[in-house]
């Protein structure tokens, strides 16, 4: 069976960066969930106002983005009926990458998730019986984690990208290892570096839609055209 790679790129996911640890709002935050504002993740739902100061604070600050994601594609018969033949990384808008076992099931609540996301950035490992369930890649840029896939096999999704009937689209690559790329952040394009990846640039519909709808439409049209 043929391979699925998952990227959810420059994901709105990251701890407080340093010029916020002082700010009040987010000190306050903080102290209530009992941490160092250092070791929270930034969330526009409470920290909205401190975010003004940041560069491309529109596209920050929205991890419940990937939540939605993960919860999509980890109960999804694509990774459940043949999980060793898919691959699921998260990159995010500050270049850490770290792979998801597709076996795992994260916390539906989303408080609980955002905890075990930052246990993952202070241990850079979750570990379940013996088994890693998540795990942070160090030393290795996302050109040289994919190098397996030929670049003709690489795709990603985007509104700008031509528009494609993507269970037809996915017909002649039906035998082929996919990495199939998409955004996790709201607003915005993606980095260069992700840019870079690949030339095939598509869109499933006219206008811009949400992370989570694209990627429920990119796994049912993968799973009828291999499962």
């Amino acid at each position: 069976m043929p391979k699925t790679t998952i990227l959810l790129a420059d994901a709105a996911l990251e701890l407080i960066p340093p010029n916020l640890t002082n700010n009040e709002l987010i000190k306050k935050h903080a102290k209530k969930r009992g941490k160092q504002p250092s070791t929270i993740i930034l969330d526009s739902s409470y920290h909205h106002k401190a975010m003004v100061k940041l560069s491309d604070s529109h596209k920050r600050g929205r991890p419940d983005i990937l939540h939605f994601c993960l919860q999509n594609l980890l109960g999804s018969p694509l990774a459940r009926a043949k999980p060793h033949s898919v691959e699921i990384f998260v990159h995010t808008i500050n270049d850490i990458i770290f792979q998801i076992n597709p076996e795992t099931r994260l916390p539906k609540n989303y408080n609980r998730f955002i905890g075990l996301i930052e246990q993952l950035l202070s241990k850079k490992k979750i570990e379940s019986k013996e088994k890693t369930l998540i795990e942070l890649i160090e030393n290795q840029n996302l050109e040289g984690l994919f190098a397996d896939i030929p670049k003709d096999n690489r795709i990603i999704f985007s509104s700008k990208g031509l528009i494609v009937n993507l269970p037809d689209y996915f017909v002649e690559f039906s035998k082929k290892d996919l990495l199939l790329i998409i955004g996790a952040f709201p607003h915005g394009n993606f980095s260069e570096e992700i840019l870079k990846l690949s030339d095939k640039v598509i869109s499933i519909y006219q206008q811009s839609i949400e992370s989570w709808i694209v990627l429920n439409r990119v796994i049912f049209s993968r799973e009828i055209t291999t499962l």
